[in-house]
């Protein structure tokens, strides 16, 4: 964010990380358009000298009203956008907010900037508000990151021969057509293959409309990939 000049500037994003020091002053790790990820100060904001109420709570998107000194960024207000708060008592979809942010803290690089994995979780939270079932999204969000970066595996070729895949194992180097699968991995039917597919494909309308928390019926199969794909962010 070196363009960036000193001064005052207002970006849309979500707090991904903050804490307090004993002295009640916050520091933030804000996830923000155009900007990537920054560190922000907030002094004082938690002894009652200046008060942003739920604007400095993990996982909240707002639009930050900033101000860059020399060396430093500091908080001047936040006006809230979405708080997922309907989301706080689901512990499924709220834990899946949680591991990506997670994910999100240790795999971005401070001050570059990422927009679209930026949007990408943020309509990820949003299907998860819509009630499409955790672990689809968690599917579509975490193949769509990596798809972003250039190394998610391909759901239609065949990673050894390159053959049209119809059923296949996923492992940590990607999917295989049965020929060339070792021993080991996730067997993936053609059906959850499609499955797979669908859900990365389909706009979110009707991902929305597919893959409704009512509607799941290989909840096994689909954890299973989840952990998969997980896997490739030990690679990054």
């Amino acid at each position: 964010m070196t363009e960036v000049r000193q001064g005052l500037f207002k970006l849309p994003g979500v707090v991904l990380k903050r804490r307090i020091s004993p002295e009640g002053d916050v520091s933030l790790y804000l996830f923000l358009k155009e900007a990537g990820p920054v560190y922000v100060q907030a002094p004082g904001a938690s002894r009652g000298r200046v008060r942003f109420g739920g604007a400095i709570e993990p996982l909240v998107w707002a639009a930050f009203n900033l101000y860059r000194g020399e060396r430093t960024f500091y908080l001047k207000s936040a006006d809230i956008k979405e708080d997922f708060w309907g989301l706080r008592g689901k512990t499924a979809a709220i834990n899946r907010l949680l591991d990506w942010d997670g994910l999100l803290c240790r795999h971005l690089v401070p001050g570059l900037q990422c927009d679209e994995v930026l949007t990408l979780f943020y309509r990820s939270g949003l299907l998860l508000k819509e009630g499409v079932h955790p672990l689809v999204v968690e599917w579509r969000f975490l193949w769509k990151w990596l798809n972003e970066w250039g190394v998610a595996p391909s759901l239609d070729i065949c990673g050894g021969c390159g053959s049209r895949l119809t059923s296949a194992r996923l492992g940590t180097s990607g999917l295989h057509c049965p020929s060339c699968a070792r021993s080991g991995g996730q067997h993936l039917s053609e059906e959850m293959l499609e499955q797979l597919r669908e859900s990365v494909s389909l706009p979110a309308r009707k991902v929305v409309e597919r893959f409704h928390s009512e509607y799941f019926a290989s909840a096994a199969a689909w954890r299973e990939a989840d952990e998969r794909i997980r896997q490739y962010f030990s690679f990054l």
